[in-house]
């Protein structure tokens, strides 16, 4: 009865401690349910990096700007914030300007919805197998909200995304893991 009640008490405490992902549906296993620009985008249950599917924006002519964006409040006490994504490229072609790959872009905006500050996360052209982008960013003082683009900003070919994930970080955290 004892080890029962120890581990019941162990899982409880591993609960209350696991890191929430505060993007949903970060791995499309529901399609495009929390996602905004569904039209933009299909799911492929084909070429994925884990679960059930990726998501993947084409285009073959046009090179205009199609993303997937969702927009997340910033939960209070958060100093930072750590953005992970699964991304492959195929056959993005490769322009002149540098920001015109497949890309995943961080968006914070304050509480009348204005711009403070973007961080580039990924950035891929050409063709690439899955790769794995991470990056720890402090939050900007009067953010409220992130929004999260996965994007082909204008240029043409194919990206895939998965496993999206944000993880809010405080202080403690963030200097544990940038020291």
């Amino acid at each position: 009865m004892k080890q029962l009640l120890f581990l019941s008490v162990l899982f409880l405490t591993t609960i209350a401690n696991a890191q929430t992902n505060l993007i949903k549906n970060g791995g499309f296993e529901s399609d495009f349910i929390d996602w905004r620009g569904e039209e933009n985008a299909m799911t492929s249950p084909y070429d994925k990096k884990s679960g059930k599917n990726s998501a993947n924006i084409n285009q073959f002519v046009g090179a205009e700007w199609k993303a997937l964006d969702q927009v997340i409040t910033i939960p209070k006490n958060t100093f930072a914030v750590e953005c992970s994504v699964w991304m492959k490229a195929d056959e993005i072609e490769e322009q002149k300007e540098p920001y015109k790959a497949g890309v995943v872009i961080l968006e914070f905006t304050d509480a009348g919805d204005k711009q403070i500050s973007t961080e580039n996360i990924a950035q891929a052209k050409g063709t690439t197998e899955w790769i794995y982008y991470k990056k720890i960013i402090k939050v900007p003082a009067d953010a409220k909200t992130i929004r999260i683009m996965l994007a082909l900003a204008q240029t043409n070919g194919t990206v895939f995304f998965d496993d999206a994930k944000i993880i809010a970080l405080n202080e403690a955290e963030y200097l544990k893991l940038t020291n």
